[in-house]
This record gives C-alpha cells, sequence and structure tokens, in this order.
C-alpha cells in the first residue's frame, strides 16, 4: 500500500469535535505521514436536519472521488448505513476498513446496532472496548478480526498539568455521572451506581461533589459540560465510578483514562481481567472494588493513610501513566498500523505537540 489516504467518519453531534483525532489527524498530514485526509462526519449531518439517506450517498460519492486506502470510522448507531451502503462503498474502491466502537452493548438489554453490525461484517478489523459480550456481538454479526482496545483520552482537553497546591482540592470525593432511572428496562447495573452515588452521599457527606444528571441532595451540582470535567475531577482527591457493564472483562469507560489525565485517583468498579491490564505500579492511583461498599470503604482508608503530599505525587503519577498508555493520538496510530507500520508511532508521537489546527470538514 501507498501512504495512506484516510478517510475519517467520526462520532459527532452538536458543537461536539473529536479532537483526539482531528488534530493528531492534521499533524500527521502536516509532516508527511499521511499523504492526505478527509472527514465526513455523517452522524452530524444527520443530526443536523436534511435528508438522512441524501448524506448516506453523499457519504458514498465522497468514497468514489476522495478514493480512500483507508476508511476509519466511529459508533455508527444513528447513521442507517446498511449492508447495501458498504457493499457500494466497496465497490467503489480498494481501502483498508477500521471500525472503532467505543459504547458497551450487551446482547439483548442494551443490543449493538444494525449500522455497527454491518460495519463489522464489512471491516478488516473492529476495535472495541470489551474483551466479552462486547466483541462477541461483533463476531455472531460476522466480523472477522475483533480486538480489544483501551477507552482513550484527548490530551487537548484534559491534559493540564496538576497542580500542586493541595488546597485546590475542596473534595474529597468527585463523581461524574448521570442518573438513569429507566421505566422499564435500562443499562445493566444502573441500581448499583444509584446505590453507590447514595452510599457515598450518606459516608462523606459534603466532602462529596456529584455532577450529572438527576441527581439530588448532599453534594448534588448539576449537569457539567464534557470540556469542563477535568476542572471538576481536579476539585476532589479521588474520582469515583460505577460502571453500568461491571461483569464485561477488561472495560472501563473513558471516566477512568480522563480521571487520571486531570490528575486524579481513580476508584471503581473492578472488572475481570484487570489483573492483567494494570501493573503494580498504578496501585498508588488506581482503587478497584467489587462491592460499592467496598470500593467506597477502600476510598476512605486511603484518604486514612495518605498525606495530601502524598496524594499530589499519585496524581502526578496517575497523569504520566495516563499519557503513557491512554493518549487518544496514539491510539490513532495504532488503528492505522493495524496490520503493517505505516505510521512510525515513535516518529508520529514527535508531531503531537505542534500547534496545527484540527482538520475542518471537508
Amino acid at each position: 500500500m501507498n501512504r495512506l489516504r484516510v478517510l475519517y467518519v467520526p462520532n459527532e453531534a452538536g458543537e461536539f469535535r473529536q479532537l483526539g483525532f482531528r488534530r493528531p489527524l492534521a499533524n500527521l498530514l502536516s509532516t508527511g505521514l499521511v499523504e492526505e485526509v478527509s472527514i465526513f462526519s455523517l452522524q452530524w449531518r444527520i443530526r443536523e436536519g436534511g435528508d438522512p439517506e441524501g448524506h448516506r450517498q453523499d457519504l458514498l460519492r465522497r468514497v468514489r472521488d476522495f478514493r480512500p486506502n483507508m476508511l476509519l470510522m466511529q459508533h455508527l448507531g444513528s447513521t442507517g448505513l446498511t449492508e447495501s451502503h458498504f457493499s457500494a462503498m466497496r465497490a467503489a474502491c480498494d481501502f483498508e476498513f477500521v471500525y472503532h466502537e467505543a459504547d458497551p452493548f450487551s446482547r439483548h438489554l442494551h443490543p449493538l446496532p444494525r449500522a455497527a453490525r454491518a460495519a463489522g461484517q464489512s471491516a478488516d478489523v473492529v476495535f472495541t472496548v470489551g474483551n466479552g459480550v462486547f466483541a462477541e456481538n461483533f463476531r455472531r454479526a460476522g466480523a472477522r478480526d475483533v480486538r480489544w482496545a483501551a477507552s482513550p483520552f484527548e490530551p487537548e482537553r484534559f491534559g493540564i498539568p496538576v497542580d500542586s497546591d493541595p488546597s485546590t482540592r475542596t473534595h474529597d470525593v468527585v463523581v461524574v455521572a448521570n442518573k438513569n432511572r429507566p421505566r422499564w428496562r435500562g443499562l445493566p447495573n444502573w441500581r448499583n451506581r444509584i446505590a453507590f452515588v447514595e452510599h457515598l452521599q450518606t459516608r462523606f457527606g459534603d466532602r462529596l461533589a456529584i455532577y450529572g444528571r438527576g441527581w439530588r441532595g448532599v453534594g448534588a451540582m448539576g449537569p457539567i459540560d464534557f470540556s469542563r470535567q477535568g476542572d471538576a475531577i481536579r476539585s476532589g482527591w479521588v474520582s469515583a465510578n460505577w460502571d453500568h457493564f461491571a461483569d464485561e472483562p477488561m472495560y472501563f469507560s473513558n471516566r477512568l483514562p480522563i480521571s487520571l489525565a486531570a490528575g486524579s485517583i481513580h476508584a471503581t468498579t473492578r472488572h475481570p481481567g484487570y489483573e492483567s491490564l494494570f501493573e503494580a505500579e498504578t496501585n498508588d492511583f488506581l482503587i478497584f472494588g467489587k462491592t460499592y461498599e467496598g470500593l467506597s470503604s477502600s476510598i476512605q482508608r486511603m484518604l486514612d493513610v495518605t498525606s495530601p503530599t502524598q496524594r499530589i505525587a499519585a496524581s502526578i503519577q496517575a497523569q504520566r501513566y495516563a499519557h503513557r498508555e491512554f493518549r487518544q493520538d496514539n491510539q490513532l496510530v495504532s488503528f492505522l498500523n493495524f496490520q503493517d507500520v505505516r505510521v512510525p508511532p515513535n516518529v508520529a508521537s514527535q508531531s503531537w505537540d505542534l500547534t496545527t489546527a484540527p482538520l475542518a470538514e471537508v
């Protein structure tokens, strides 16, 4: 294959843009590590209005006109793409197709959307954030190659250096999560998430801050914009979360890398496979629990036996670890290199600090 011509179809809506891939693609382009990049934000176009099928046909025309040799797509759940659309893309030109699904899906209560199933069936490789049901969903759909990928963080949004002044930590514990109490069926473990937060309210009182929709009572701060979550997390010593998909092997949401990158000790659900995923060096800044009561007790124990100076040191260590393991720009390179090394990772990483503007829609 010649140098990469990448057509990127991101998961975007409203004013949100995937800077974690747009900016590094711009940097790779400016340094000549990829030949050309085109971005087509299908989900954004559909949600902004107009004829959905017309937008899908515009995507097919983009494939025919741009003729990528690498197609990278993310989270197509609401786009309405079908097997016939992917067949038409394949017929238009020869490309390698990477599909990245960072949203969690169960088999029955929250099943994989049709567009994601069709993408998985057509893709050369599927990257998803769990190593159990999440991966099996795609294999049942006919995906040939399914691989695990961590939930990453965007360095541009959440890479602010840790403040060494402990007075900035006005809370012991911070939770960033919406309260989902469904009328009928909901996401798995929703009751445990609510019970966990209510348990934290009882235990920590006004030392707790809760950001998100639906919470009431002590510590409830209301919703917060995604890009401001780092500031909220840094207002406390510990970021705490209870996962909806608590039994999925190797799974964690972007709450974990965002919290570490923001400079926080993070407490969350223990999933199968963590013993091989996280090394001993993470013990100072990652706290896991199999029950919400146990996790709450572990948080309190850590606060009791550490000083503010030790917690600041752990927060700095957490941020360094996140930048080494969970940067979204590095993940992009691993996707582009899924089959062969097309973009040398060490060379690519030297371009991440360039002030290249993120690629716009073209």
